[in-house]
């Protein structure tokens, strides 16, 4: 049985207490990563990178359930399932910000991806820093992250431009102090593989073929459905029935 997250204090060299993270803890390697979803909770994670990058509607009422395959994973109650599942780095729990939150909901969303993560640094685990937040709050997400670290991770949405992704992985030399970082991109588009190349950023394919088998299978249960109602309404025809009114209920 897993242990709940301990109520406790780390170390922080900010006025808010968000988490300092461990320096020596930060990502070396982007061992094979594995997106959400792509195995069940009980698969094979060693040698690989959980990526907690999801949708808000992937979490529970809390924020605080990850669904892998058929299971949820409740953080909060459960975190040592992540340590214990043998994969040696994750990219940070990416609790969704937003433009038009208050400062407070921010910091409390970029507060609990960062407890988590100094709580697996603890536990052994490397760490790469999670940039995917609101613009409006991308300084605010660097607090607990100590100067010099050199491991970051984004992902591209439908709408980030190409100089949106080139000013997070500035923002991120700057925090570093050197151009020299280990920048990792999760996106679906050619440009944005183009300008990792370029770079010399790591570029991870969104695996677009595992949505398109999903949408294929989606269409198939939709037409499958459509023509079961076709064929219920086929025999809910009406019938002209001649008779009695014994016959008609006997009919």
């Amino acid at each position: 049985m897993s242990n709940p997250l301990p109520d406790c204090v780390f170390a922080s060299s900010n006025t808010d207490g968000i988490a300092d993270l461990m320096p020596d803890m930060q990502g070396d390697f982007l061992d094979y990563p594995l997106v959400y979803g792509s195995v069940k909770r009980d698969g094979d994670y060693r040698g690989k990178t959980i990526w907690f990058e999801t949708d808000d509607s992937r979490f529970n009422a809390l924020g605080n359930a990850v669904l892998y395959g058929d299971v949820y994973w409740k953080l909060w109650e459960r975190p040592d399932r992540v340590w214990k599942s043998g994969a040696p780095s994750f990219v940070e729990v990416n609790f969704s910000t937003s433009n038009a939150q208050p400062r407070w909901r921010a910091l409390e969303q970029i507060g609990k991806k960062r407890h988590l993560s100094r709580y697996w640094q603890e536990r052994g685990m490397r760490c790469w820093v999670d940039l995917n937040v609101a613009p409006r709050w991308w300084e605010e997400n660097l607090l607990g992250v100590p100067l010099g670290w050199n491991a970051y991770a984004t992902r591209v949405h439908k709408n980030d431009s190409l100089q949106t992704i080139t000013d997070q992985a500035s923002l991120a030399e700057s925090h570093a102090g050197t151009d020299k970082i280990k920048f990792a991109v999760w996106g679906h588009r050619k440009e944005i593989e183009a300008l990792c190349q370029r770079q010399g950023w790591i570029y991870v394919s969104e695996q677009k073929e595992i949505w398109s088998k999903r949408d294929a299978s989606k269409a198939i249960k939709k037409e499958s459905l459509h023509l079961e109602k076709q064929i219920m309404i086929e025999d809910i025809k009406p019938r002209k029935i001649t008779g009695t009114l014994e016959d008609w209920i006997h009919a």
